[in-house]
């Protein structure tokens, strides 16, 4: 089985490719898995720059703006990369035993905001990179408490300051999803 946007993913393409939007995300569906794809246009005259941030992958698509086949170019260049039969795709199929990336796995703008913000306040963030961080604060400790999930399991991560608890867990997520 091979990976394919879901029907309402194939809608939301649709929607954003039509209008002026900057973001999207979609969503590919395999029988025992569920792949988020967030997508970042940069419109430009008659010009149209989609990233696509997949799990370890990106890719960059230049579009003709305003072109009605753009959605059909990239839902075949977003499921290509999720099967790893695209050119751009040098990992491999998504969840699939795979080469090492060209360049190693660094954690986006957004997941490093959203870590930010959940060591100092706590509580749990699913972060675009498919790790999932839940930290625990406590008036009687002064240690804080962090489970961070990945493909590479579970772990229990502890720090004295919310400063030392970023590091701790950037340093722990791009290490395990540069193994994986």
């Amino acid at each position: 089985m091979t990976y394919a946007l879901t029907a309402e993913s194939n809608l939301t393409l649709g929607h954003a490719l039509r209008g002026d939007a900057t973001a999207a995300t979609l969503y590919l569906e395999h029988p025992a898995q569920l792949v988020r794809v967030e997508l970042d246009f940069e419109h430009e005259a008659d010009k149209l720059a989609v990233r696509i941030n997949m799990e370890h992958c990106r890719d960059t698509m230049r579009l003709q703006a305003g072109d009605p086949a753009n959605a059909q170019h990239l839902r075949e260049q977003i499921e290509a990369i999720a099967n790893g039969t695209a050119d751009t795709a040098a990992t491999g199929a998504i969840g699939a035993s795979q080469a090492k990336a060209s360049e190693p796995f660094a954690l986006g703008d957004q997941d490093e905001s959203s870590i930010r913000t959940v060591v100092r306040h706590g509580g749990t963030r699913h972060l675009y990179c498919n790790a999932t961080v839940t930290v625990h604060t406590s008036a009687l400790s002064q240690r804080l408490d962090a489970l961070v999930s990945t493909r590479a399991g579970t772990e229990h991560l502890h720090a004295g300051t919310p400063g030392e608890l970023y590091v701790v867990l950037a340093q722990h997520i791009e290490a395990a999803l540069n193994a994986a």
